[in-house]
């Protein structure tokens, strides 16, 4: 796991929706209200600020290290997955960048 990091079980999962809501490129209003929904404000800013200074491949480091932690059997990683469908389909469109990632996130996983 990176050292500067240090993420808990809610701030990893607040990651993973912010790398998933971005996948399109698009962070929307109402993907910033589901992962809003789900956290604090201190925990959302906190992650928000650590994924907004990660490069993509940085951000990628960040889940494979942190997966096993927080995701180790298959009903944690499928939690996971439900919160990103769920995250996807906020706005109202499920793109063709979304369903790709939520293919490569499920073989990450």
């Amino acid at each position: 796991m990176p050292q500067e990091l240090t993420f808990n079980f809610e701030e990893f999962s607040t990651f993973l929706l912010l790398y998933a809501a971005n996948a399109d490129l698009e962070f929307t209003e109402d993907e910033r209200e589901m992962i809003m929904s789900r956290v604090s404000k201190d925990t959302f800013e906190k992650v928000n600020q650590v994924f907004e200074e990660q490069s993509d491949f940085a951000r990628l480091q960040t889940i494979i290290d942190y997966k096993g932690l927080h995701y180790p059997t298959v009903a944690r990683r499928e939690e996971l997955m439900d919160m990103m469908r769920k995250l996807f389909e906020a706005d109202g469109e499920y793109s063709t960048l979304e369903k790709n990632l939520m293919m490569f996130l499920d073989k990450l996983m």
